[in-house]
């Protein structure tokens, strides 16, 4: 899921799973997986020096690649990958990110199919919804929300 939106910021303190009883009186408890810190997902790769070219950078989001590989029984995804050198200026964050290559690596095809399975659940009204609550124009909330259909069509073709 972290791939298809292109969040590569998958730190422990940016990322949960909890348990809450059932809502409605059901038995039992259910997992509620949140993820904070999404502005990045929408940015370009590497540093640039204006906020405005880093964040929601329609055009980065559009040519970056979603899949890196597609094995025989496994897929990688691009993200996250191998923070750059030049990440350097800002040595906790670089050392942070040494370390989460594998993550989005050696994913069993079923896995990632049934992952696009449940998205494609989603209506397309649902998919622009979220990127309106975002702030984003018109003309990104289609661009945006295009790329992240044809992933999930990328995802139920493996």
């Amino acid at each position: 899921m972290m791939a298809l939106i292109n969040n590569w910021d998958l730190k422990d303190t940016n990322n949960a799973v909890y348990e809450e009883r059932r809502s409605g009186g059901g038995e039992g408890n259910e997992r509620v997986y949140m993820v904070r810190d999404l502005g990045a997902s929408t940015a370009c790769w590497g540093l640039e020096r204006t906020h405005e070219k880093s964040k929601g950078n329609l055009e980065q989001y559009r040519r970056h690649k979603f899949i890196k590989e597609i094995g025989p029984e496994y897929v990688d995804f691009e993200v996250p990958h191998r923070p750059s050198l030049v990440v350097l200026v800002n040595p906790h964050e670089f050392f942070s990110r040494l370390h989460t290559e594998w993550i989005g690596r050696h994913i069993p095809r079923l896995d990632a199919r049934w992952m696009g399975q449940l998205l494609a659940q989603l209506s397309p009204t649902q998919i622009r919804d979220a990127f309106r609550s975002a702030g984003y124009t018109a003309e990104e909330v289609e661009g945006f929300s295009t790329v992240v259909e044809s992933r999930i069509a990328a995802l139920n073709k493996l």
